[in-house]
Formats: C-alpha cells, sequence, structure tokens
C-alpha cells in the first residue's frame, strides 16, 4: 500500500483527527524560458482537506535568483484571485490567498500561481542552465504527484536535463522524465516531506541573452545610476584641476636626436617620466660601476642543461662625489658587507625602494625642472582620496562583520556592493589624477625634449657615426640605455668592436680563471643583457566544463515553502 493510500485511509477512519489535515494531490509546474534570459512559471497545487481551512500560501526563495514579477493567481475555474497578498518574508516573497473560511470533508482544492523569474538562469563558460526546484521541499507533508514541463526557445539545436528528488542536498537522480525536440517532461510520485524535485537542463551558450543588470527595481536603478555618476563627476572635477594645475609647459619642438643628456642617469628617468623604477636603480648601480664605486661580476653555476648565471657586487674603496640618494643605493646595496649576490638583496632592495625614490626626488626638487617635490605634490592631491580608500575598506570589513548581527536585509547588498564599487573607482580616480599632478616647469619641459632625443639616439644609433666608437662610449652612456629600455639596441650598435676588459664588469669567462674573455662586444653585450633581465627582476619582484556535471536536490533556484491553513 502506497504511502497516499495510507495517508487518505488515517485521514478518513480515525476517531482521533479532529484537526484540519492536508496534503498535495498533486503539484503541476509548466516552465517556459525566454531569449531574455527570463522564464516564466506557473504553478497549479491541488490540496486535499479535511478539516476548516481560510488560505492557501507560497514562499519562493528568491536566494538564487534576482527577483520576481508579473505575479498573479488563479482559482480552479481559471478565474483571477484579486484578493491575494505578495509580501517580502526576508529571502523570500510570500504569496498568500484567503478564501472564505468553511469546513472541507476529504475535498479537492485547487489554485494556479504565475510569476515571472528574472536572474534565475545560469551562465557559465561552456553552457546555460536552469537548475530549479519545482518541487519545494519547505513543507510537512506528502506531495501525491507531480508533473513538470518545460519549454525551451525553438531555436536552441539540443539539452540536457537531469532529475534530483530527495531531501536537500541528495544526489540521487531519477529518470521519470521525457525529452523532446524543445522540451521535457518530469514527473514524481509520493514525494515526501522536506523532499524537494528539482530539474536541471542546460544547453549551448549563444541562444539566451545574458542580462546585464538582474536588480531592475527602482532602488537599485537609482543606485545603479548614483553608482555610475559619482565617478564620473570625480573624472570631471579631477580633470578640470590637473587640466588648471597639472599641466606640463609645452616645448613646440620636434624631437630629433641629441648624442648626450644634460642629467645623470637618475635625474633624466625622473624628468623623462616623473617616476623612479626598479630598472632605474639598477641603471644607477650600473652608473656607479662605471664610475668606479663597485664591480659587477658574473659566475657561471651548474653544468649542462642547469647552467645558469649568477651576480655579485663587490664595493670599491671609493667614496668621494657620491650624491645622498647614491650613498643610499650603496648602503641598501651592500648593507655593511663588501660583496654580495643580486639574490641576497631582493627583499632588502623591495623595502628600501621608496625611500630612494625618496632621496632622488629631494635631488630633482634643488633643480628648476618642477613646481615643488614630486612625492609632496602627489601626497597633496592624493590625500583625500587615499583617507576615502582606507574608509572604504574599514566600512566594508564592518558591513561584513556586522551584518549577521543588524540583520540587514539582503535587498541593500546590491546597493552596499554598487556604492563600494563607485567610490573605490572615485578614489582610484583621484589617485590617477593626483599622480600626475606634478608640473614640468619650462626649463623641465627642454629638458625633457633634450633628454628624449638622446633616447632617439640611443635607440637608433647604428645611423650615426659620431667620432671613433669605443667601448669607454658604450660604458659610459650604457646606463641611459637601460633607463630608456634600450641596452640591446645600444649593445648592437658595438657588436663589431673586439672585447676589452671592462673594470666595472668581470664576464663569466673571466671570473672563472679559466682565462678566457668574450670574443667579441657582442658577446659581452649578451652578458649584458643577461645581467639586466636578472638583476631588474631581483629588485623589482617582491572553472568551466562542457555540461553541468553536479547538482542536487533543493540546489536549484526556486524552492522554499507553501501550505494551507
Amino acid at each position: 500500500m502506497n504511502l497516499k493510500l495510507i495517508l487518505f485511509f488515517l485521514i478518513l477512519f480515525s476517531p482521533f483527527c479532529s484537526k484540519a489535515a492536508y496534503y498535495y494531490d498533486s503539484i503541476d509546474v509548466k516552465i517556459t524560458v525566454n531569449k531574455d534570459s527570463t522564464f516564466d512559471v506557473e504553478e497549479r497545487q491541488t490540496y486535499f482537506l479535511d478539516g476548516s481551512f481560510g488560505y492557501f500560501f507560497r514562499d519562493i526563495d528568491l536566494n538564487r535568483l534576482d527577483h520576481l514579477s508579473e505575479i498573479s493567481a488563479f482559482d480552479e475555474k481559471g478565474n483571477r484571485i484579486d484578493n491575494i497578498s505578495v509580501s517580502g518574508k526576508g529571502d523570500k516573497i510570500h504569496i498568500q490567498w484567503d478564501f472564505e473560511r468553511r469546513n472541507f470533508k476529504k475535498e479537492l482544492k485547487s489554485w494556479t500561481i504565475k510569476y515571472k523569474v528574472h536572474g534565475g538562469l545560469g551562465f557559465y563558460k561552456d553552457y546555460d542552465e536552469l537548475y530549479w526546484n519545482a518541487v519545494f521541499g519547505d513543507r510537512d507533508v506528502l506531495v501525491a504527484k507531480s508533473e513538470v514541463k518545460v519549454f525551451l526557445p525553438k531555436d536552441i539545436p539540443s539539452f540536457k536535463v537531469k532529475l534530483f528528488v530527495g531531501p536537500a542536498g541528495s544526489v540521487k537522480q531519477f529518470e521519470t522524465y521525457s525529452v523532446f525536440e524543445n522540451s521535457a517532461v518530469f514527473s514524481g510520485n509520493e514525494i515526501k516531506p522536506r523532499e524537494s524535485m528539482t530539474i536541471v537542463i542546460w544547453w549551448p551558450k549563444g541562444f539566451i541573452e545574458k542580462p546585464f543588470l538582474y536588480q531592475n527595481q527602482m532602488i537599485n536603478l537609482s543606485a545603479l545610476a548614483l553608482g555610475i555618476l559619482i565617478p564620473l563627476v570625480v573624472f570631471i572635477i579631477s580633470y578640470s584641476v590637473w587640466r588648471k594645475k597639472g599641466r606640463d609647459a609645452k616645448i613646440e619642438k620636434t624631437i630629433i636626436s641629441q648624442y648626450d643628456s644634460p642629467l645623470s642617469p637618475a635625474l633624466s628617468a625622473v624628468v623623462a617620466r616623473q617616476n623612479i623604477t626598479a630598472k632605474d636603480v639598477l641603471a644607477i648601480i650600473v652608473d656607479l660601476a662605471v664610475r668606479g664605486y663597485l664591480k659587477i661580476k658574473e659566475e657561471e653555476k651548474g653544468f649542462s642543461i642547469f647552467k645558469h648565471k649568477e651576480y655579485s657586487f663587490e664595493r670599491m674603496e671609493r667614496k668621494d662625489g657620491l650624491l645622498p640618494f647614491e650613498e643610499k643605493i650603496l648602503d641598501s646595496l651592500f648593507g655593511g658587507s663588501p660583496v654580495v649576490l643580486a639574490t641576497e638583496i631582493r627583499r632588502r632592495f623591495h623595502i628600501e625602494l621608496p625611500a630612494i625614490k625618496k632621496e632622488i626626488f629631494k635631488e630633482v626638487e634643488k633643480t628648476s625642472y618642477f613646481n615643488g617635490n614630486i612625492e609632496k605634490t602627489r601626497k597633496k592631491y592624493g590625500f583625500f582620496y587615499s583617507k576615502v580608500f582606507v574608509l572604504l575598506v574599514i566600512i566594508i570589513f564592518a558591513f561584513v562583520f556586522f551584518s549577521g548581527f543588524l540583520k540587514i536585509p539582503a535587498d541593500y547588498f546590491p546597493i552596499a556592493i554598487i556604492a563600494v564599487i563607485s567610490i573605490a573607482i572615485s578614489s582610484f580616480i583621484g589617485m590617477a589624477f593626483a599622480y600626475y599632478m606634478p608640473v614640468l616647469t619650462k626649463e623641465g619641459a627642454e629638458a625633457k625634449w633634450h633628454i628624449l632625443g638622446f633616447k632617439e639616439y640611443l635607440n637608433t644609433a647604428e645611423r650615426f657615426r659620431i667620432g671613433e666608437e669605443t667601448a669607454d662610449t658604450f660604458s659610459k652612456l650604457l646606463p641611459f640605455a637601460i633607463v630608456f629600455g634600450v641596452e640591446k639596441q645600444w649593445a648592437k650598435r658595438f657588436s663589431y668592436l673586439k672585447y676589452t676588459n671592462q673594470n666595472w664588469f668581470v664576464p663569466a669567462q673571466v671570473y672563472s680563471g679559466q682565462g678566457g674573455s668574450p670574443s667579441s662586444f657582442s658577446e659581452f653585450a649578451s652578458s649584458i643583457s643577461n645581467f639586466s633581465n636578472s638583476v631588474s627582476s631581483a629588485f623589482g619582484s617582491s572553472s568551466g566544463g562542457s555540461g553541468a556535471s553536479g547538482g542536487s536536490a533543493g540546489g536549484g533556484g526556486g524552492g522554499g515553502g507553501g501550505g494551507a491553513g
């Protein structure tokens, strides 16, 4: 004897059944998937009633979807029910039909609910998916039988299905379904209390339009509009301030090749791009080596295919003629040791780089090339935005931490997310403009024009033959080539020269003690290129599938509960 009959006879013959009793004789569902990513749901619920009843209700879970619209209800004859009430209860929509209370004597009574679901489809890398709890599990009574019909757009060429029936989390699959050209029919019997009937259908991408915005309530649209407006206003204001106070003096001259720089490699880097990078620091180190303050050594390690090159720095005795930032670099590099490996100073140099930049900017401030200290100017204009960003981070953590205690409604989370993103973007816009607020004076613009012309010369030097080209010329201008990222092009210009020993750089052939040396400047240039790449790197460093593979009962959207009273 099945569970339905047992329940029927208990209701029919038990003398103790003075209270009202009911179960679902059937729950039949029709789902129509639309091209715009919404889908229409029609639920016909038929109750077996025995006792006094005056309302039916249905709770629809909103956890895996955005919202519902076009909610309506109809009686068993198809007449529209005007006195339904629809309200929000936490993360659920509560729909209730109050009718005239009376005593039912083992009777069947039906109602039909219709609604449109927004944001209920899943969009994945290789497929789109409908994952829906057609028969909800939040109930205390039996569902004797259920039939679920799903209709897809006609142009979808193929699809696959799964059916789960059981308590939440159950992965037990059933095959009580039929698949047609653009539809599928699922059926279930004797679905026990707290069990869901969950259907999964997935199809190829490109047939359903992915929605741009799920939450289309006016409050969220207003929040979105404000979220776009705030960064836009910040951009306009920041741009106006930059245009008025942050534009460099202009030099109306075409850049032509220059054969030297009026400044050191460090100051050339700052004037050219108002910044100092790890590679610029490397260029300064090479410049110090060429000038006799340190020596760079290349050593070959390992054997066969495991060979690699390591670099070390040896400090020389010379100490005169150093600028403050150059002393800072040497102290940071060696830290009191006479010899250091490039691999050993990675962490130390990463920490010291901001202090080195600060010293270089102080040196630049002594010139007439900028309207003030670069770092101070950026802090002046970026202070407000950086503090706003820090405050934003604190607010985010506080919101996440206290949301559970304060029971903040889920409807406010999209607004909060939009606000967070908007303020974050605004802060980044403001800080980005603050970065470009240091202004080159007319003298600075002239120097930049000269420096960019010098870069042009280093990059295309094979077109020029100015005087006698020597190894000393190569070494003297190499730091500038590193600053401008054209060291390979510069080295290529000297590839025809026969190699002569350079006091500041000891190649692996010499360092190994084997008595060898690079056969040409081309080979030496290769060593320099390897050194540049290796050391600058050290200084600067500090799911989808083709188908729905998982699922479980109660894991989809919809769900919720229902009943009578």
